[in-house]
């Protein structure tokens, strides 16, 4: 839910934080509708190739030591996986600080014509 900040109009606490929650719960939806089918695919792909490896080696269609670096790739991959995840929680958690900021220099603008949050932009239509 997009609202038009030249117009808002923060008159008390309770106000500032219906909008507040307003906006980070869109900002949080927009990150989850972005990022929630990227890592179970990662994930789904290294299950499938750890079993295609395994089942390889049984097979007798590769070595042990090719099995034991494809294997080491996988885990590598994995681990990278993990770090992407928790980078991206990261970037959750600036987006919605920045959506913090913005509506309250956005109140405090509208208010008293003061900006003290010189970013102050319109975010993009949904």
């Amino acid at each position: 839910m997009s609202i038009d900040f030249s117009t808002l109009q923060v008159d008390n606490a309770d106000q500032l934080a219906t909008v507040l929650e307003q906006q980070l719960g869109a900002t949080a939806t927009d990150w989850w509708n972005a990022n929630k089918t990227v890592v179970p695919g990662y994930l789904r792909s290294l299950a499938e190739a750890t079993v295609q490896t395994q089942t390889a080696l049984a097979n007798h269609q590769i070595t042990p030591q090719a099995a034991d670096l494809i294997l080491h790739n996988q885990e590598l991959a994995f681990n990278q996986t993990i770090q992407f995840t928790q980078f991206m929680t990261l970037a959750l958690g600036q987006n919605l600080l920045n959506t913090v900021f913005q509506v309250i220099g956005w109140a405090i603008y509208n208010r008293t014509g003061v900006n003290l949050a010189p970013n102050l932009v319109q975010p993009a239509a949904s």
